[in-house]
């Protein structure tokens, strides 16, 4: 059972939220790993409180980069990169999933390169596009994901990143994708599915 001491408030772990009751939320902890503090409203839609940072990736040589058991309830969450580059010239792609898997279609999506004499965009609807074709390239920055409407699981992405090879040179980009569930893994890839990932420094994802 709960219980208060003189050094705080002990709540015991739950796999979910006890039933609903009309004009009252809920305050109670999750049984994930490590555990998290969650608000559950009366029409029994659970609300992650404060963030989470989950351990940096170094992995090199992959055709693709993987974030799983992302918990139910999130609002926002960060994709992070530390000079991180492609074995050639493809561009990245960052796609999101649920339970049914990774989503590869139905994004709408425009990456941007900015460089001193001119400016390249392209579209993508196979998922969030950054426009880096250069294997030479040491990336950083993130991408921002925003859950604009819950009921239909449409999440909103925007990026910025910077390359340590070519000064003034930058990519940015947006878009929008509606997911057929709760969004619960995300993966970065790139557009012909071959190119591997050379991790420099690292990739992060954070959370809340």
């Amino acid at each position: 059972m709960s219980k208060i001491t003189n050094t705080g408030v002990h709540i015991v772990e739950a796999a979910a939220a006890a039933g609903d009751t009309a004009g009252e939320g809920q305050i109670w902890v999750k049984n994930d790993t490590p555990s998290s503090l969650y608000y559950t409203d009366d029409a029994g839609t659970d609300f992650k409180i404060g963030w989470t940072v989950t351990a940096e990736n170094t992995t090199t040589g992959g055709t693709s980069i993987d974030f799983t058991g992302i918990p139910a309830g999130i609002q926002y969450l960060v994709v992070m990169w530390n000079a991180v580059a492609g074995s050639g010239s493809s561009f990245k792609l960052l796609q999101l999933g649920d339970s049914g898997g990774i989503e590869n279609s139905g994004y709408v999506s425009v990456g941007q390169q900015m460089t001193s004499g001119a400016n390249y965009g392209t579209s993508s609807t196979a998922g969030f596009l950054l426009r880096d074709n250069d294997s030479a390239e040491r990336i950083s920055g993130h991408f921002i994901l925003t859950l604009e409407d819950a009921s239909a699981n449409t999440w909103t992405c925007s990026h910025s990143m910077i390359t340590s090879v070519v000064a003034g040179q930058s990519y940015v980009g947006a878009g929008a994708k509606s997911l057929s569930g709760t969004l619960d893994r995300v993966r970065m890839t790139t557009v012909n599915g071959s190119d591997t990932y050379a991790v420099n420094g690292g990739i992060n994802i954070a959370f809340t």
